[in-house]
């Protein structure tokens, strides 16, 4: 009886104890940064990632960005942007110009920017939600580095 008792409780407890957290640390993503930021220096679209996460219907990347890039469209994910360094305009809403799919993806789209958007100023430490399927748009001044983590959303 002591012994069905405690392979029961010893059942139950299993999922607890086999659960994990995910921990990133400040200085591994200052180091992940700099490596970023070289990176995207020398990239033609400007934007240097790295994903963080990826837990399926969820995932978490950081990026740099040295200069404005490609509009985007998600049509199955949503963005949450947290803006750690620097200042952006963020564009959303509108019609995305020279639309066209990502290779092996027509689920995500990219563009030469937006037309009829409207336009945002982000900050360190704001927090932008960017539903699945709006347009968006990543706007830099000339000789702004910014940096900022995106958790995805399905």
């Amino acid at each position: 009886m002591f012994r069905l008792a405690f392979l029961t409780v010893a059942l139950a407890a299993q999922p607890i104890v086999a659960q994990n957290i995910t921990v990133h640390t400040a200085t591994d993503l200052h180091q992940l940064e700099s490596t970023l930021a070289t990176k995207a220096k020398t990239i033609p679209t400007g934007v240097a990632t790295s994903p963080l996460d990826n837990f399926g219907t969820y995932t978490s990347m950081l990026i740099v960005r040295v200069h404005t890039g490609e509009a985007e469209l998600h049509k199955d994910w949503a963005d949450q942007m947290v803006v750690e360094k620097g200042t952006v305009t963020l564009v959303y809403g509108g019609k995305m110009t020279g639309e066209h799919p990502m290779p092996n993806n027509a689920s995500e789209l990219r563009g030469t920017g937006l037309e009829g958007g409207k336009e945002v100023t982000l900050h360190p430490g704001d927090i932008a939600q960017i539903p699945a399927g709006l347009p968006h748009w990543v706007k830099l001044a000339p000789g702004v580095t910014t940096t900022y983590i995106v958790f995805k959303e399905k």
